[in-house]
């Protein structure tokens, strides 16, 4: 009965920061009864002993857990391909940004978009979200935050039954993301995801950012709408030009290990280069001189590479275990 009971202290909190191109439009803080009443949580418990994390980001925090990182963006990448969207990049620089993020609120005890630092028990304004995440990267789009979550898997089924956070992480404008994971603090864990565009890229992605392939044949997406593309392994030679399509079949180099994919693109005015990795953990067949790449029909077609969106929203979503957490 006692563990029942324990097991009832939930409570969601949803806030919404809705940021248009012209900035911060609105706030709208949405707060639900929890099933059970317990208390405010404490300002002062379970503050971090790690490095002192102040001021607007730009700090490089350390990586607590890179495998949990990378299977929430490999979550997102599945839940995109149910909705028929591509797959997002992952980011070195959103994710330093959303590391940062994650560590100060742990550090500070605070469960906020825009950064603050503490002085005794009050938090003191630092900088606004897009603020801090520019000091990574020059395009943020939208941000989920979450904390008390174990997994992965936890923390992406708690954001993908929140609607503001679902439309975040499905959003046919992001095309790059980066998650932070930081234990400590007053729920024990945090996760922020922050996503983005950069003008001029157009990303990469080998297997929905899967780390590894047991397999040399992958799959891979590019974004934009170009006239033609030709890729090529690491640094041998280039496959034929072909016309442009956004999904395209490929064969990795031979050997086990980690593995470039190139891909060239260009109009008749315009050119770039893009590329993705992953590791090989067995070389499964004889390699071709030069692989060609094929089409291959995947779900999801690239969002048009000029479209800016009317409005970008930040959401976040809490889960509090023994916590109610009560906002002014």
């Amino acid at each position: 009965m006692v563990s029942t009971l324990r097991l009832a202290f939930i409570f969601w909190m949803l806030l919404t920061l809705q940021v248009s191109s012209r900035g911060v439009s609105a706030y709208t803080s949405i707060d639900e009864k929890p099933l059970v009443s317990s208390s405010i949580a404490n300002p002062s418990l379970m503050r971090s002993n790690s490095a002192n994390f102040t001021g607007c980001g730009g700090t490089t925090v350390p990586v607590v857990n890179a495998t949990y990182e990378r299977e929430v963006v490999y979550l997102v990448n599945q839940e995109r391909a149910k909705a028929g969207l591509p797959p997002l990049k992952r980011s070195i620089e959103l994710e330093e940004a959303s590391r940062y993020h994650a560590a100060d609120l742990a550090q500070d005890n605070y469960f906020e978009h825009d950064s603050y630092d503490r002085a005794g028990e009050e938090l003191v304004y630092v900088c606004s979200t897009w603020e801090r995440i520019q000091k990574y990267h020059p395009s943020p789009s939208a941000e989920n935050i979450a904390g008390g979550y174990a997994t992965p898997s936890s923390v992406m089924n708690g954001w993908m039954t929140s609607s503001g956070h679902r439309n975040n992480i499905l959003s046919d404008y992001s095309w790059e993301i980066g998650v932070g994971y930081y234990q400590g603090g007053s729920y024990g864990s945090y996760w922020v995801q922050d996503f983005g565009r950069r003008p001029g890229v157009y990303p990469l992605i080998i297997n929905q950012e899967a780390e590894n392939t047991d397999t040399r044949s992958v799959w891979l997406y590019i974004y934009g709408d170009w006239a033609e593309v030709r890729l090529r392994n690491d640094d041998d030679t280039w496959s034929p030009w072909i016309p442009f399509q956004n999904n395209l079949n490929w064969e990795l180099g031979g050997g086990v290990g980690t593995h470039t994919v190139w891909a060239e693109l260009r109009t008749v005015s315009d050119s770039t280069l893009s590329s993705d990795t992953i590791n090989l953990t067995e070389d499964d067949f004889p390699r071709s001189d030069t692989p060609t790449p094929t089409v291959t029909q995947v779900p999801g077609d690239t969002p048009n590479p000029t479209q800016t969106p009317v409005a970008i929203t930040y959401s976040e979503f809490v889960f509090l275990p023994q916590i109610l957490k009560v906002r002014p």
